[in-house]
């Protein structure tokens, strides 16, 4: 009776080690199950964190490319500009040297313009002592002179040398040297005329060029052919003749 309690026991305390060994067990089992699950959602997790850094570090390598081409250029240029061409000059001091030269040449050709007298527009009207003298006629056209318009030959002779008178005095070549005119005669709508010019004793290049007759002829003859052909006094530009004296 006795051995039957005490097998009971031993088997009931065996049992109840196992069932306490089972017990401790399924919490083993949900430890490592969360484990993995865990495991697994890092592991998303650091894919997720790769694939968004990844599309930075594109980026920035577009950058690092552009800003790596730009330094490549800089350098280049910078090394292109340090070039010796002579000496010990290079490329840089060069073209700084030449863009000096052009302002200071524009500086001192603006400086010299303005200061500078025109050496030709120096003359002594005093000095002027040796005559030069022209004469020659024109026609005036037949509406010009015509009795339907009462002027006598002397107003029309004055109004003429006048006009003749503006035109040399006006002229930049022939002015200094102009003295005079005279309309010696007035017959038959044609005006006989007279020029007289002063000029220094050197006076072969004069003679030569500015007071030769084709000059003097020329400027009378370019006046007529501008003139209006309704002006009071219209001068038949082919009638002009004129010679030396």
């Amino acid at each position: 009776m006795n051995d039957e309690v005490e097998l009971k026991t031993v088997v009931s305390d065996n049992n109840n080690v196992s069932t306490d060994q089972g017990a401790e067990q399924v919490p083993g089992n949900g430890i490592q199950e969360a484990s993995h699950l865990l495991s697994r959602a890092q592991g998303l997790e650091n894919n997720v964190e790769a694939h968004e850094l990844d599309g930075v570090h594109v980026d920035h390598n577009d950058s690092s490319t552009e800003t790596s081409k730009c330094r490549r250029e800089l350098q280049s240029l910078k090394e292109d500009l340090n070039e010796v061409v002579v000496w010990k000059l290079r490329v840089w001091m060069v073209i700084l040297l030449v863009v000096t030269a052009i302002i200071m040449v524009i500086a001192i050709s603006i400086v010299v313009c303005a200061v500078e007298d025109d050496v030709d527009e120096k003359y002594d009207r005093s000095s002027f002592v040796v005559q030069r003298l022209f004469r020659g006629n024109f026609t005036l056209e037949s509406s010009s002179s015509s009795a339907s318009d009462p002027l006598d030959q002397q107003t029309l002779m004055e109004q003429l040398k006048r006009e003749v008178t503006t035109v040399y005095i006006s002229s930049a070549a022939l002015e200094r040297y102009f003295s005079n005119v005279t309309i010696s005669s007035f017959q038959d709508s044609t005006a006989q005329f007279e020029l007289q010019f002063m000029m220094p004793p050197e006076n072969e290049q004069l003679v030569r060029y500015t007071l030769s007759v084709k000059m003097v002829r020329n400027v009378l003859l370019q006046h007529f052919y501008d003139q209006d052909s309704g002006e009071q006094l219209s001068v038949i530009p082919t009638s002009l003749r004129m010679e030396a004296f």
